[in-house]
């Protein structure tokens, strides 16, 4: 990377894609845009819980390693642990990568499917294929909004039942990343990286918030990163380009991606971006 100075948005692992970044030999700047680990109420999960345990279910998606816990977690305080996990090993188990897997394995829950690549879509289209009439499924969510499988189980027919264990907002103190946004519209930042479409969503409210447009921010020539395609569709939603993403989308090889694409415009332009 030759020095290049490197934005990372993200709140969770950020210190070891700092470490990347330098290994890779560019310049960090964190300015993390989105709090990705507000635990949801207990009396709200309660609820959820104890409509799983209504009747049987077919099927459980754990989407993420921190949602499971508070989920699992939540249970336990609400003294329902042992039936719910009693309710889950008893249906087929399915986790979108191997976050929620490791939780998993830690309450000896087997799992008979990991998505990959970890993305809902590809557990979602696996899932509408089949015959789901009177079935019920659980479908942990991240964050408050609906999983993208949600909607199209239940349009086949599926009681799905919606587990949202935590929230995911803008920092409650945004400065480091109100700076990063202006560092980037400034021309300061070579890159930008997004390893989620959370942090894409935080980033475009941050910027809007501190009256920054988004053609100032790509206008400045930072290149914009996204781990996948998720990620990819939320940036162009808020009308940020994508200049990198890498063809697997992992942390890595998002990094390795954005290494080449420096060093390639390094040796057009003699400069980083």
């Amino acid at each position: 990377m030759n020095g290049a100075r490197v934005g990372i948005t993200a709140a969770r692992r950020a210190d070891e894609q700092a470490a990347i970044v330098r290994a890779l030999g560019g310049k960090p700047v964190h300015g993390p845009s989105v709090n990705v680990d507000v635990p949801a109420p207990d009396e709200q999960l309660a609820g959820t819980l104890r409509e799983l345990l209504e009747s049987p279910i077919d099927t459980a998606v754990f989407v993420t390693g921190v949602g499971a816990r508070h989920l699992l977690e939540a249970a336990r305080r609400e003294g329902l642990l042992d039936d719910v996990l009693a309710a889950v090993r008893s249906a087929r188990v399915i986790a979108r990568g191997t976050k929620p897997r490791r939780v998993l394995r830690e309450f000896d829950v087997p799992v008979e499917w990991i998505a990959s690549p970890a993305e809902s879509r590809v557990i979602r289209d696996a899932l509408v294929a089949e015959r789901w009439t009177g079935r019920r499924v659980l479908v942990q969510c991240a964050g408050a909004a609906p999983d993208v499988m949600v909607a199209p189980l239940q349009a086949v027919g599926a009681r799905v039942i919606e587990a949202h264990p935590y929230e995911i907002d803008i920092p409650p103190d945004a400065g480091d990343a109100v700076r990063l946004a202006e560092a980037a519209a400034a021309g300061q930042l070579d890159a930008v990286t997004f390893t989620s479409a959370h942090a894409a969503h935080g980033f475009a409210a941050l910027v809007e918030r501190a009256g920054i447009d988004v053609a100032d921010v790509t206008a400045a020539g930072a290149l914009i990163v996204a781990v996948g395609p998720v990620t990819r569709d939320a940036l162009l939603e808020h009308g940020f380009p994508v200049h990198v993403e890498p063809e697997t989308p992992r942390m890595g090889a998002m990094y390795q991606a954005l290494a080449t694409a420096l060093t390639t415009q390094l040796d057009r332009t003699g400069r980083a971006v």
